[in-house]
Protein backbone atom coordinates (compact mmCIF):
# COMPACT_ATOMS: atom_id res chain seq x y z
CA UNK A 1 0.00 0.00 0.00
CA UNK A 2 1.11 3.58 -0.64
CA UNK A 3 1.45 5.64 2.52
CA UNK A 4 -0.84 8.63 2.88
CA UNK A 5 0.83 11.88 1.98
CA UNK A 6 2.67 10.50 -1.05
CA UNK A 7 1.90 11.86 -4.51
CA UNK A 8 -0.89 10.04 -6.41
CA UNK A 9 0.29 7.12 -8.52
CA UNK A 10 1.17 7.69 -12.18
CA UNK A 11 -1.42 5.21 -13.45
CA UNK A 12 -2.17 5.25 -17.16
CA UNK A 13 -2.43 3.38 -20.44
CA UNK A 14 -0.93 2.87 -23.87
CA UNK A 15 -3.03 4.98 -26.25
CA UNK A 16 -3.18 5.61 -29.97
CA UNK A 17 -2.16 9.02 -31.30
CA UNK A 18 -4.30 8.58 -34.40
CA UNK A 19 -6.38 11.72 -34.78
CA UNK A 20 -3.91 14.00 -33.05
CA UNK A 21 -2.86 15.01 -29.56
CA UNK A 22 -6.22 16.44 -28.52
CA UNK A 23 -8.06 13.22 -29.32
CA UNK A 24 -5.47 11.07 -27.53
CA UNK A 25 -5.38 13.34 -24.48
CA UNK A 26 -9.18 13.50 -24.31
CA UNK A 27 -9.19 9.69 -24.20
CA UNK A 28 -6.56 9.80 -21.45
CA UNK A 29 -8.71 12.18 -19.41
CA UNK A 30 -11.79 9.96 -19.88
CA UNK A 31 -9.83 6.99 -18.55
CA UNK A 32 -8.35 9.01 -15.69
CA UNK A 33 -4.75 8.59 -16.88
CA UNK A 34 -1.93 10.47 -15.17
CA UNK A 35 0.60 8.79 -17.47
CA UNK A 36 0.45 7.72 -21.12
CA UNK A 37 2.54 5.49 -23.37
CA UNK A 38 2.60 5.94 -27.15
CA UNK A 39 4.37 4.78 -30.28
CA UNK A 40 6.11 7.66 -32.03
CA UNK A 41 5.62 5.91 -35.40
CA UNK A 42 4.07 2.81 -36.96
CA UNK A 43 5.11 0.03 -34.53
CA UNK A 44 5.28 -2.59 -37.29
CA UNK A 45 7.29 -0.65 -39.88
CA UNK A 46 10.58 1.16 -40.37
CA UNK A 47 9.06 4.42 -41.57
CA UNK A 48 10.38 6.49 -38.67
CA UNK A 49 8.76 9.16 -36.52
CA UNK A 50 6.81 12.10 -37.92
CA UNK A 51 6.97 14.01 -34.63
CA UNK A 52 8.60 17.40 -35.10
CA UNK A 53 9.89 19.88 -32.55
CA UNK A 54 6.73 21.97 -33.07
CA UNK A 55 4.50 18.92 -32.58
CA UNK A 56 6.36 18.05 -29.38
CA UNK A 57 5.89 21.57 -28.03
CA UNK A 58 2.20 21.35 -28.86
CA UNK A 59 1.89 18.11 -26.88
CA UNK A 60 3.76 19.55 -23.90
CA UNK A 61 1.51 22.62 -23.88
CA UNK A 62 -1.67 20.50 -23.97
CA UNK A 63 -0.87 17.61 -21.64
CA UNK A 64 -1.21 19.44 -18.28
CA UNK A 65 -4.70 20.63 -19.19
CA UNK A 66 -5.77 16.99 -19.59
CA UNK A 67 -4.14 15.79 -16.36
CA UNK A 68 -1.29 13.85 -18.00
CA UNK A 69 1.96 14.26 -16.09
CA UNK A 70 4.26 11.58 -17.53
CA UNK A 71 4.81 10.30 -21.06
CA UNK A 72 6.57 7.09 -22.13
CA UNK A 73 7.49 6.35 -25.74
CA UNK A 74 7.65 2.71 -26.86
CA UNK A 75 10.05 1.74 -29.65
CA UNK A 76 8.73 -0.16 -32.66
CA UNK A 77 8.50 -3.95 -32.48
CA UNK A 78 11.11 -4.48 -35.21
CA UNK A 79 13.98 -3.00 -33.17
CA UNK A 80 16.67 -5.59 -32.40
CA UNK A 81 19.96 -4.05 -31.28
CA UNK A 82 21.23 -7.55 -30.43
CA UNK A 83 20.79 -8.88 -33.97
CA UNK A 84 23.74 -10.62 -35.67
CA UNK A 85 22.44 -9.27 -38.99
CA UNK A 86 24.33 -6.01 -39.69
CA UNK A 87 21.46 -4.53 -41.70
CA UNK A 88 18.88 -5.27 -38.99
CA UNK A 89 21.19 -3.93 -36.28
CA UNK A 90 21.85 -0.72 -38.27
CA UNK A 91 18.15 -0.12 -39.01
CA UNK A 92 17.36 -0.76 -35.35
CA UNK A 93 19.95 1.76 -34.22
CA UNK A 94 18.60 4.42 -36.58
CA UNK A 95 15.06 3.73 -35.39
CA UNK A 96 16.05 4.13 -31.73
CA UNK A 97 17.85 7.39 -32.59
CA UNK A 98 14.67 8.66 -34.25
CA UNK A 99 12.57 7.68 -31.23
CA UNK A 100 15.03 9.34 -28.84
CA UNK A 101 14.73 12.56 -30.80
CA UNK A 102 10.92 12.35 -30.75
CA UNK A 103 10.92 11.54 -27.02
CA UNK A 104 13.10 14.58 -26.40
CA UNK A 105 10.72 16.84 -28.33
CA UNK A 106 7.81 15.47 -26.29
CA UNK A 107 9.52 15.78 -22.91
CA UNK A 108 9.05 12.05 -22.36
CA UNK A 109 10.32 10.34 -19.24
CA UNK A 110 11.49 7.16 -20.95
CA UNK A 111 11.92 5.22 -24.19
CA UNK A 112 10.98 1.56 -23.74
CA UNK A 113 12.47 -1.00 -26.10
CA UNK A 114 12.63 -4.75 -26.28
CA UNK A 115 16.14 -6.16 -25.70
CA UNK A 116 15.95 -8.22 -28.87
CA UNK A 117 17.48 -11.56 -29.73
CA UNK A 118 20.67 -12.96 -31.18
CA UNK A 119 18.49 -15.52 -33.05
CA UNK A 120 20.66 -18.30 -31.66
CA UNK A 121 23.90 -16.98 -33.15
CA UNK A 122 25.34 -15.86 -29.80
CA UNK A 123 26.90 -12.52 -28.89
CA UNK A 124 23.59 -10.70 -28.56
CA UNK A 125 24.25 -9.41 -25.09
CA UNK A 126 27.55 -7.87 -26.15
CA UNK A 127 26.01 -6.26 -29.25
CA UNK A 128 23.18 -4.82 -27.17
CA UNK A 129 25.57 -3.30 -24.63
CA UNK A 130 27.74 -1.82 -27.37
CA UNK A 131 24.74 -0.19 -29.08
CA UNK A 132 23.40 1.22 -25.80
CA UNK A 133 26.79 2.73 -24.95
CA UNK A 134 26.97 4.28 -28.40
CA UNK A 135 23.52 5.83 -27.89
CA UNK A 136 24.47 7.56 -24.64
CA UNK A 137 25.32 11.00 -26.16
CA UNK A 138 21.95 11.05 -27.95
CA UNK A 139 19.80 10.50 -24.84
CA UNK A 140 17.94 13.73 -23.92
CA UNK A 141 18.33 15.10 -20.41
CA UNK A 142 15.79 13.65 -17.99
CA UNK A 143 15.11 10.57 -20.13
CA UNK A 144 16.20 6.95 -19.75
CA UNK A 145 16.20 4.05 -22.16
CA UNK A 146 14.29 1.21 -20.49
CA UNK A 147 14.81 -2.39 -21.58
CA UNK A 148 11.58 -4.32 -21.20
CA UNK A 149 11.72 -7.60 -19.32
CA UNK A 150 10.40 -10.36 -21.54
CA UNK A 151 8.86 -13.81 -21.16
CA UNK A 152 12.26 -15.26 -21.97
CA UNK A 153 13.54 -18.67 -20.83
CA UNK A 154 16.83 -18.76 -18.88
CA UNK A 155 19.83 -17.96 -21.05
CA UNK A 156 17.93 -15.66 -23.41
CA UNK A 157 17.85 -11.88 -23.50
CA UNK A 158 14.98 -10.40 -21.50
CA UNK A 159 15.23 -12.23 -18.18
CA UNK A 160 16.09 -10.21 -15.08
CA UNK A 161 19.59 -11.60 -14.64
CA UNK A 162 20.61 -10.79 -18.21
CA UNK A 163 19.00 -7.36 -18.11
CA UNK A 164 20.89 -6.62 -14.91
CA UNK A 165 24.21 -7.39 -16.55
CA UNK A 166 23.31 -5.31 -19.59
CA UNK A 167 22.25 -2.19 -17.72
CA UNK A 168 25.29 -2.28 -15.44
CA UNK A 169 27.58 -2.58 -18.44
CA UNK A 170 25.72 0.00 -20.54
CA UNK A 171 25.55 2.87 -18.05
CA UNK A 172 23.21 4.93 -15.90
CA UNK A 173 21.17 6.13 -18.91
CA UNK A 174 19.67 2.62 -19.19
CA UNK A 175 17.12 1.04 -16.87
CA UNK A 176 14.40 -1.61 -16.94
CA UNK A 177 10.67 -1.69 -17.62
CA UNK A 178 8.87 -4.54 -15.85
CA UNK A 179 5.77 -6.21 -17.29
CA UNK A 180 3.57 -8.22 -14.95
CA UNK A 181 2.39 -10.56 -17.74
CA UNK A 182 5.96 -11.21 -18.88
CA UNK A 183 7.06 -11.88 -15.30
CA UNK A 184 4.30 -14.46 -14.96
CA UNK A 185 5.21 -16.11 -18.26
CA UNK A 186 8.88 -16.12 -17.21
CA UNK A 187 7.97 -18.15 -14.12
CA UNK A 188 7.12 -15.73 -11.30
CA UNK A 189 3.75 -16.64 -9.77
CA UNK A 190 3.32 -13.19 -8.24
CA UNK A 191 0.16 -14.13 -6.40
CA UNK A 192 2.10 -16.66 -4.31
CA UNK A 193 4.01 -15.21 -1.37
CA UNK A 194 7.11 -17.37 -1.91
CA UNK A 195 7.37 -16.51 -5.61
CA UNK A 196 6.77 -12.82 -4.91
CA UNK A 197 9.67 -12.88 -2.42
CA UNK A 198 11.82 -14.63 -5.06
CA UNK A 199 10.93 -11.91 -7.56
CA UNK A 200 11.80 -9.20 -5.03
CA UNK A 201 15.15 -10.86 -4.29
CA UNK A 202 15.93 -11.06 -8.00
CA UNK A 203 15.06 -7.38 -8.54
CA UNK A 204 17.36 -6.40 -5.68
CA UNK A 205 20.13 -8.74 -6.79
CA UNK A 206 20.14 -8.16 -10.53
CA UNK A 207 18.45 -4.81 -11.22
CA UNK A 208 18.10 -2.57 -8.17
CA UNK A 209 14.99 -0.59 -7.32
CA UNK A 210 16.40 2.68 -8.68
CA UNK A 211 16.83 1.23 -12.18
CA UNK A 212 13.13 0.37 -12.60
CA UNK A 213 11.56 3.17 -14.66
CA UNK A 214 8.14 1.85 -15.68
CA UNK A 215 5.68 -0.98 -15.07
CA UNK A 216 3.43 -2.46 -17.74
CA UNK A 217 0.38 -3.67 -15.81
CA UNK A 218 -1.06 -6.63 -17.68
CA UNK A 219 -2.58 -9.97 -16.82
CA UNK A 220 -1.34 -13.06 -18.68
CA UNK A 221 -3.43 -15.27 -20.95
CA UNK A 222 -0.72 -17.94 -20.71
CA UNK A 223 0.11 -20.00 -17.60
CA UNK A 224 2.97 -19.12 -15.29
CA UNK A 225 6.28 -20.33 -16.71
CA UNK A 226 4.93 -20.78 -20.25
CA UNK A 227 7.50 -18.33 -21.73
CA UNK A 228 4.72 -17.10 -24.03
CA UNK A 229 3.66 -13.46 -24.19
CA UNK A 230 -0.10 -12.93 -24.47
CA UNK A 231 -1.73 -10.11 -22.50
CA UNK A 232 -5.08 -10.45 -20.75
CA UNK A 233 -7.40 -7.97 -19.06
CA UNK A 234 -6.65 -7.29 -15.39
CA UNK A 235 -7.93 -9.97 -13.04
CA UNK A 236 -8.87 -12.33 -15.88
CA UNK A 237 -5.62 -14.26 -16.34
CA UNK A 238 -2.86 -16.18 -14.62
CA UNK A 239 -1.32 -13.18 -12.81
CA UNK A 240 -4.71 -12.60 -11.20
CA UNK A 241 -5.89 -10.02 -8.73
CA UNK A 242 -3.52 -11.21 -5.99
CA UNK A 243 -0.46 -11.04 -8.24
CA UNK A 244 -1.36 -7.61 -9.57
CA UNK A 245 -1.98 -6.24 -6.07
CA UNK A 246 1.41 -7.56 -4.96
CA UNK A 247 3.43 -6.11 -7.83
CA UNK A 248 1.61 -2.77 -7.67
CA UNK A 249 2.62 -2.58 -4.00
CA UNK A 250 6.29 -3.27 -4.82
CA UNK A 251 8.61 -0.44 -3.66
CA UNK A 252 10.27 -0.20 -7.09
CA UNK A 253 7.07 0.88 -8.87
CA UNK A 254 5.56 3.39 -6.45
CA UNK A 255 6.81 6.52 -8.23
CA UNK A 256 7.07 5.34 -11.86
CA UNK A 257 4.49 5.31 -14.69
CA UNK A 258 2.22 2.26 -14.54
CA UNK A 259 0.90 1.55 -18.03
CA UNK A 260 -2.00 -0.66 -19.07
CA UNK A 261 -1.45 -2.62 -22.29
CA UNK A 262 -4.52 -4.81 -21.90
CA UNK A 263 -6.63 -5.92 -24.89
CA UNK A 264 -9.74 -4.32 -23.36
CA UNK A 265 -13.05 -5.99 -22.61
CA UNK A 266 -14.29 -4.84 -26.02
CA UNK A 267 -10.95 -5.75 -27.66
CA UNK A 268 -10.29 -2.07 -28.43
CA UNK A 269 -7.41 -1.60 -26.00
CA UNK A 270 -7.23 -0.21 -22.46
CA UNK A 271 -10.68 0.77 -21.21
CA UNK A 272 -12.50 2.13 -18.16
CA UNK A 273 -13.09 -1.30 -16.65
CA UNK A 274 -9.38 -2.10 -16.71
CA UNK A 275 -8.46 1.37 -15.40
CA UNK A 276 -10.92 1.03 -12.52
CA UNK A 277 -9.43 -2.33 -11.61
CA UNK A 278 -5.92 -0.86 -11.87
CA UNK A 279 -6.81 1.95 -9.46
CA UNK A 280 -8.47 -0.49 -7.07
CA UNK A 281 -5.54 -2.93 -7.13
CA UNK A 282 -3.05 -0.09 -6.67
CA UNK A 283 -4.76 1.42 -3.67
Amino acid sequence: MVSRGLAPRLLGAHLSTSGGWEKMLARARTLGCRSVQIFASNPRGWSGTLITRASGKRYQALAPDFGVEALVVHAIYLVNLASPNPETAARSYRSVLSDLQAAGYLGARALVLHPGSDTGAGGGEERLVKALRRLRPQVPDGLRILLEGMASPPGRLGNLETLGRVIRAAGAHVGVCLDSAHLCAAGYALGEAADYRRFDRDVKRWIGYARIGCLHANDSRQPCGSHRDHHENLGEGFVGRAGLVRILAHPAVQQVPVILETPGFDNLGPDLKNMRRLRRYAG
